[in-house]
Parts: structure tokens; sequence; C-alpha cells
């Protein structure tokens, strides 16, 4: 029972990493209170739906261009 519970708090602590957004949150936060940290919050959030929709609407055909998956892979590369 030990080992099931130890990997219990391990995926809990794995599945809530502190991120950019998270950071951005906080500190917002911290300075200027409540509503602009839930506004940083939206705004993320807005962007992930904006992803998604563009994924589920057929963006993945343009990015398996071979144009585009280059420009990708010499962008990663450089950055």
């Amino acid at each position: 029972m030990n080992t099931f519970i130890s990997y219990i708090f391990l995926g809990l602590s794995l599945s809530a990493p502190i991120g950019p957004i998270n950071a951005a949150q906080l500190d917002r936060g911290i300075k200027n209170g409540f509503w602009h940290a839930w506004f940083i919050g939206l705004g993320a959030i807005t962007a992930d739906i904006i992803y998604m929709l563009l994924v589920y609407l057929g963006m993945i055909h343009l990015l398996n261009a071979p144009f585009v998956k280059a420009f990708l892979w010499l962008f990663g590369f450089f950055v």
C-alpha cells in the first residue's frame, strides 16, 4: 500500500508543474491582484482553444507540406 500511495503522490507532483503561464499568473497576482492574474489565465485558455480549433479544422495538412516542415525544422534547430 505504501508503494501505491507513493506512486499517487509522484503522479500528482509530475502532473502539475509550474510553467510560464502559471509563473506569469503568480507574478501578476502578487503585484496587481486577482483580476489581473485571472485575465492572464483567460488569455492562455483562449490561445489553447484557438490551437485546438486549428488542429481540428485541418491545420495539420499545412504542417505536413515539405516546405513548412523544412522551415519548422530549421527554425527549431536555430532556436
